[in-house]
């Protein structure tokens, strides 16, 4: 008897224990546990604003692409709307003038969508944009600061480099300067994300 039970509570010590690595391992398959942006790549993911790769990796030095960005704001109003915020006209209807010839592309309501909420110029630009091109910090300071100001968190003059500066959204690099003209990659992604909505809606 003793030695069924000892059985059934190691099973359930292995079950337990497996669920927990095969969570863990979906964010931290190629991401050291020593990370120093593990919290915020954590956090970001709990939330559902990041997403790893179908082969249960997150490629964090891998470059941020324009689309997966896109989607993230995308995710990352869904939290602050779940948290209380609304987007003024998030629900108004808008079809993008200027994506064409990528209304396939898995990232194009995600798109259209930051364009209807002002999030993303709208002003007519290239009439095809290439959503899986890399996206330099710039691009992304960019976005965030266009979120900030719809929200009413910061004022509507400031620019990308105060951004990065005063909200300190931005990661900085070794040597203190954030590089704006530098591609981002995804693990920057995750921090940016995660402070951003400790600045938009922290949780209570």
């Amino acid at each position: 008897m003793r030695g069924i039970a000892v059985v059934v509570t190691l099973a359930v010590i292995l079950a337990v224990s497996a669920g927990a690595a095969t969570a863990q391992d979906y964010i931290t398959e190629t991401v050291p546990l020593t990370a120093p942006y593990l919290h915020h790549l954590e956090n970001a993911y709990d939330l559902g604003i990041i997403h790893g790769f179908t082969d249960g990796t997150f490629r964090p030095d891998q470059p941020l692409r324009r689309a997966e960005m896109w989607v993230a704001f995308n995710r990352l109003a869904d939290v602050c709307r779940i948290r209380g915020l609304e987007l003024p006209g998030d629900y108004d209807p808008w079809i993008a003038t200027y994506s064409r010839g990528v209304l396939d592309h898995w990232g194009i309501r995600a798109y259209e969508r930051l364009t209807r909420t002002f999030m993303v110029d709208r002003r007519p630009a290239q009439m095809i944009m290439d959503f899986d091109a890399p996206v330099k910090r710039i691009e992304f300071a960019q976005l965030a600061m266009a979120m900030m100001q719809a929200y009413g968190v910061i004022p509507a003059d400031l620019q990308p480099a105060e951004l990065a500066t005063d909200e300190d959204i931005m990661v900085r690099q070794p040597d203190g300067k954030v590089h704006f003209h530098s591609t981002m990659p995804r693990w920057e992604m995750a921090v940016a994300m995660s402070r951003l909505i400790d600045r938009l809606a922290p949780f209570e």
